[in-house]
């Protein structure tokens, strides 16, 4: 019976000796703000169960006076709390330690995982390649991606952008935007284009998340399921999948140093009597060619003819040299003046890829068309990101940027035309200085990225660049991302397989 009482006596001062220490106002840590202090407090008693799950947490007014804060302090770090399923707050009652929810978080290794699980397919697809670029290897692994290294777009006044757009967001967050985009933004844009020869009113353009959204709006608005569209041959093999996604005929047409050839290009329409021609003009991908006067005077003509527009994509038309030369490259859009030209470009590979702005310009006859079709997919865009890109835009940042980025180029290719040859490969003669280079390795590529692949490479098989995906020995370069250790792999691998 003795032996009792003194185990009932020891088991109340140990229920208050917890009790004191669930309460005790030790230090709050010096290391956070006093609401996240706070959270930092009570969250270390509930793990540490002095608090269990439905137990009443102290009231605001007994932990601000025990931990000697604000009662304000004190019901923000309890509203923090609940919004991250901590504690539940009931009315008139207080706070309470709510259920231990699970909920999984996406772990680096279970994206690890994944990939490697992914890595392990033998076929070389556009879906092959697009898994691979939103994958978590290195820049100076991937010269099979299609962006520049975030080193080359880092810059200090891309913060400055983004706290300025941030410091007014209340005269303009809480409400749907312009449908066609941030006025200032498009006026900006039409400033942009003059120097290049495009001469656009602000009614004309119409911003879009980037230049994706714009092929896609610009397809919808057009085309009707089993149409046909016409794409080169090599294209951005994002392009011919997001167009076939959508149930159209992908068609193409031979592309060179000069343009689209012409003679094939007259028999597609003939026969498969396409509405809309999607293609670059400025700094192709994946060739990196331009355009000539006379193939693209033969290319209008041809629009003309059989009622056809072409869907001018210029996202990688800022890299090139030409205009800070004086010498801007030639478009389709400043030679037919937005009449059968839809011009699009984007702003996201030369600032940054998350930054999802891009800018549509238009005939003037189909603005509206496009603006109805934008409200029926996307409503908006952001124009938070809209005041950013202005921004940069106004206080000259974006072509100071721009200078720097083409003479990195520029060095980079000098690079390129040292190290193919090293290794047995041409630079291509025709090529101009922009992230991509294609090059003919005299091996299927296929079977080269796929054991690059194994090695820890990123390349671009010179088949996902067709419609047709067919076998080939070319393959696009990022020059940007391609390293002396890359081309000595290559250069191994080519000794090997030739």
């Amino acid at each position: 019976m003795e032996h009792n009482t003194l185990s009932l006596e020891s088991t109340e001062s140990v229920a208050a000796g917890l009790s004191n220490l669930a309460m005790s106002p030790s230090a709050l840590d010096p290391r956070f703000n006093k609401v996240d202090a706070v959270v930092a407090w009570l969250t270390e008693r509930i793990e540490m169960r002095f608090y269990a799950p439905s137990a009443r947490v102290p009231s605001v007014r007994q932990l601000a006076d025990k931990l000697e804060v604000s009662r304000f302090t004190v019901v923000n770090a309890y509203e923090k709390m609940v919004a991250s399923g901590v504690l539940h707050s009931r009315a008139g009652s207080g706070f309470y330690v709510a259920q231990p929810l699970h909920v999984p978080r996406s772990e680096p290794e279970t994206a690890q995982r994944n990939l490697l699980a992914f890595q392990e397919t033998q076929v070389v697809d556009a879906k092959w390649l697009l898994r691979h670029l939103f994958s978590d290897l290195p820049d100076d692994r991937t010269p099979g991606s299609g962006i520049l290294p975030r080193s080359w777009l880092e810059n200090e006044r891309m913060g400055v952008a983004v706290r300025a757009a941030t410091r007014v967001s209340d005269a303009h967050i809480y409400d749907y935007g312009n449908v066609a985009g941030y006025a200032p933004l498009r006026e900006q844009i039409v400033v942009q284009l003059h120097p290049i020869g495009i001469h656009a009113a602000p009614d004309q353009v119409v911003t879009t998340n980037g230049v994706s959204m714009a092929i896609d709006l610009v397809a919808r608005y057009f085309l009707n399921p089993g149409d046909a569209v016409v794409v080169d041959d090599p294209c951005w093999f994002w392009l011919y999948g997001c167009l076939q996604a959508q149930g159209l005929r992908v068609v193409s047409v031979p592309r060179d140093v000069e343009g689209p050839n012409i003679e094939a290009l007259t028999r597609l329409m003939q026969l498969e009597k396409p509405k809309l021609y999607v293609t670059n003009s400025v700094l192709h991908n994946p060739t990196s060619y331009g355009i000539t006067p006379a193939r693209a005077y033969q290319v209008l003509r041809i629009m003309e003819e059989y009622d056809a527009y072409v869907l001018e994509d210029d996202i990688y038309g800022d890299l090139h040299a030409g205009l800070s030369k004086g010498a801007p490259a030639l478009r389709y859009a400043a030679l037919d003046q937005l009449k059968r030209v839809f011009y699009i470009a984007s702003f996201s590979k030369s600032l940054g890829a998350d930054l999802r702005v891009g800018l549509l310009c238009c005939p003037t006859e189909h603005v509206q068309g496009i603006l109805m079709r934008k409200m029926l997919s996307t409503m908006v865009c952001s124009e938070m990101n809209e005041r950013i890109v202005h921004r940069l835009l106004v206080d000259g940042q974006h072509r100071r940027h721009l200078d720097k980025l083409r003479t990195r180029l520029a060095d980079a290719h000098a690079y390129m035309k040292t190290a193919l040859p090293e290794i047995g490969l041409e630079y291509p003669e025709h090529a101009q200085e922009g992230v991509f280079l294609w090059v003919n390795t005299g091996v299927d590529t296929n079977a080269l990225a796929l054991e690059a692949k194994n090695d820890g490479w990123l390349v671009a098989p010179g088949s996902l660049f067709s419609p047709k995906q067919g076998a080939s020995s070319m393959m696009r370069f990022n020059v940007t991302r391609t390293t002396p250790e890359f081309m000595r792999w290559l250069g191994d691998y080519l000794e090997k397989h030739r």
